[in-house]
């Protein structure tokens, strides 16, 4: 059952439909009209009644009191005949015709007056009265003339004065009935008027109505519309809040509004979203670019910074570059658990953060290595005092609950102005520095100077190198290994050499000193590793086995963890040629101040499936007991030991020390530079596996390297 509220909102005129509101107006008119005609027709129709009848009644008065008077006339005629009767002979039956006419006419009159007393008319009782005198005045006269002629002539005369008052009430009669149709033709006339003036005023009233019909239901129309239009115009310039009218209606304007207010809803929803997706683009680009522990900027977000800051810093400018090296971290780690190691690198975050200016840096580059870029303008910050200032912050207790935590650091500082060749130059110079430093037994830090090179190169020498890494002059060689035990194939140790275009094939001392020089050590050793995978690839899709490549990985290089990115990359890019790759290091990472971030960088490669090899063991200062720090595979003993078998004791000696120690790490030795039979089978019966040398082969390039692995393919095959 329907609520009476639901059915009276229904009825309501803003709740109608769009056409019946449209329709309304037309309807009101017609309807206005139509009553409007039926009234004036019900007037017309009133008024020619009312002149029809006020009409017939004036003619039948005026035929009554005209036929009164023509009675009266005829009475008035046989009576003067019948007194001129002896005069004019009447006799007998015309005398009888003539008192007939005159009882007839004197009977007609009578009608007539009855009659028209029957209409009510004014003057009808002094017509009746003066009729009456006049009829008794004639009897008489008849009489008279029939007793006496002469008398009866007398008494006609005389009787002509009642008929004269008779006649002169017929006519007032007549006069009378005109007056009364004149008044009645007024009244209707006017009736009429006031029917007219009532149309004209009814006809304006439902003008007025129609007009004000359309008005309200233009209104009713267009004034929610142009609301409606008016809201989205303000939805669509992002006023979101405004409200939306009309959403209570039920017809045609209710369901826009409805739509309007669910487009809101959606657009509300849309920008909801957008807040949401650009927050977590935000979010995303903020996570992209600053490191997740410290919140201070990762290696990409340096990097770019580091390459618009070197190109925009003006003449008079200088851009301060700080490598920092933390020291005696990892044992943090190792005692304490790693939510201490996270409280330290975000404490010394916070503090470089605290000693850097707006504009400048503080990134995080990897682990336990941050790097800081300062700005100064026309020497405004002296590189020397800064890095104190950050060994200072670097070096202070860092409070972890009831513990105090200290660290030490090596900081490498490198200044624009002293390091030609752009970022990349800048952050080489400032590796450099931070090795030096940490040649040191305690926490500093060194400033790079030209002399930390072991030699001075020029402009052209450092545009000789770029050219010869940008052209691909640097080459390959490949040195066999060799099974001592039957001389079969074991492997290749890839050799570096320049192709010069001038001066010929070049070994690397004659080209990495400049490399070192102009820190262009990281892509020199990066375009080797990736011709050298490049190269064990041709080598299986020649169908040949190549045993492997050994390559020479510097110091420096494992010394931070920013120098081993690419080559973790282009591992696990190529991670099926993993196994067949081995990276020959030198035992003085052992006592290197960065020792701790070379065995994690060492161990990093090694679980990639990298072989590790110590190279020229027992020439350097590492002692024996760091071998057990250290994931090694591979032994190399060194030429120098190799050449004193047979010539010198002590070298055969250790030796066989270094045998001893390889089998007890489960690691494989190779000789190196064997060159004659003797030394081959010395090393084979004290149990080295492997050596290398002239006595086998000499370095040779890829294609030699092919056909060398065609023959020891014959040769086994053959065998």
């Amino acid at each position: 059952m329907r609520r009476p509220d639901s059915l009276i909102g229904r009825l309501r005129f803003s709740n109608w439909p769009v056409t019946a509101k449209v329709m309304a107006a037309p309807l009101v008119s017609l309807i206005a009209l139509a009553a409007m005609t039926v009234l004036a027709w019900q007037a017309l129709t009133t008024q020619r009644v009312a002149i029809i009848t006020n009409l017939s009644r004036l003619e039948a008065v005026l035929d009554r009191a005209y036929e009164v008077s023509h009675h009266l006339a005829s009475v008035e005629a046989n009576l003067y005949k019948l007194s001129m009767w002896s005069e004019i002979g009447v006799r007998g039956a015309e005398l009888e015709g003539t008192l007939r006419s005159i009882n007839y006419g004197l009977e007609r009159a009578a009608t007539d007056i009855a009659m028209l007393e029957g209409a009510e008319l004014e003057g009808v009782d002094k017509l009746r009265e003066a009729f009456g005198i006049y009829r008794q005045n004639t009897s008489q006269a008849v009489l008279l003339i029939l007793r006496n002629a002469t008398l009866g002539a007398v008494a006609t005369r005389g009787g002509h004065k009642t008929y004269a008052e008779v006649e002169a009430q017929a006519q007032a009669l007549g006069s009378n009935a005109s007056e009364q149709f004149r008044q009645a033709t007024e009244e209707a006339a006017a009736t009429s008027d006031r029917l007219i003036r009532n149309f004209v005023i009814l006809s304006l009233l439902g003008a007025f109505v129609a007009v004000a019909a359309s008005i309200a239901a233009s209104r009713a129309i267009i004034r929610p519309v142009t609301g409606l239009v008016r809201t989205i115009r303000a939805l669509l310039q992002g006023d979101l809040a405004t409200p939306v009218p009309h959403t209570a209606r039920r017809d045609e304007i209710g369901s826009i509004a409805v739509s309007v207010q669910e487009l809101q809803r959606a657009l509300v929803s849309n920008r909801e979203l957008a807040q949401e997706r650009e927050q977590k683009q935000a979010e995303l680009e903020f996570i992209a670019a600053h490191d997740g522990l410290t919140g201070v900027a990762n290696r990409k977000a340096f990097d770019a910074y580091l390459d618009k800051a070197a190109q925009a810093v003006g003449p008079d400018g200088e851009l301060i570059f700080l490598l920092v090296d933390l020291d005696s971290f990892k044992p943090i780690n190792d005692a304490y658990g790693h939510e201490a190691g996270d409280t330290v690198l975000k404490v010394l975050a916070q503090r470089y953060r605290n000693l850097v200016r707006p504009g400048d840096m503080v990134a995080r580059l990897g682990g336990d290595e941050f790097a800081i870029v300062i700005v100064s303008q026309e020497g405004s910050r002296d590189p020397e005092h800064f890095a104190k200032r950050v060994l200072e912050a670097t070096v202070n207790p860092v409070r972890h609950g009831p513990r105090e935590l200290r660290v030490g650091a090596s900081i490498g500082v490198a200044g624009s102005q002293s390091v030609p060749g752009g970022a990349q130059a800048l952050m080489g110079a400032a590796d450099r520095a931070m090795y030096v430093a940490k040649q040191e037994k305690r926490p500093s830090y060194a400033v790079y100077s030209p002399q930390m090179a072991p030699q001075r190169y020029g402009l052209e020498d450092k545009e000789e190198i770029e050219r010869a890494l940008r052209e691909g002059e640097f080459v390959l060689h490949y040195q066999p290994k060799v099974a001592l035990a039957d001389n079969g194939h074991a492997g290749f140790e890839a050799l570096a050499r320049w192709r010069h275009p001038q001066r010929g094939l070049l070994t690397p001392d004659k080209f990495l000193p400049r490399i070192d020089s102009f820190g262009l050590q990281a892509d020199f050793t990066m375009q080797m590793a990736r011709q050298a995978v490049a190269d064990l690839k041709r080598f299986g899709e020649l169908g040949l086995d190549s045993g492997g490549v050994s390559l020479n990985l510097e110091e420096s290089m494992l010394a931070t963890r920013s120098g081993m990115d690419e080559l973790r990359r282009l591992v696990m890019e190529n991670q099926p040629l993993a196994r067949l790759i081995t990276l020959e290091i030198t035992e003085d990472v052992f006592i290197a101040r960065a020792a701790e971030t070379i065995r994690d960088n060492v161990d990093m490669l090694a679980a990639l499936g990298i072989r590790i090899s110590m190279d020229d063991f027992g020439t350097g200062y590492g002692s024996f007991k760091h071998l057990r720090e250290f994931t090694i595979h591979e032994l190399k003993i060194d030429c120098e030991f190799v050449h004193g078998i047979g010539r010198d004791r002590s070298a055969e000696v250790i030796i066989d020390g270094f045998l001893a120690i390889a089998s007890g790490l489960g690691a494989v030795v190779v000789a190196e530079g064997i060159e004659t039979r003797a030394q081959a089978r010395y090393l084979l019966q004290r149990g080295c596996q492997f050596g290398q040398g002239f006595l086998f082969c000499r370095p040779i390039p890829f294609e030699a390297a092919v056909e060398y692995l065609n023959e020891q393919q014959t040769r086994s095959c053959a065998g």
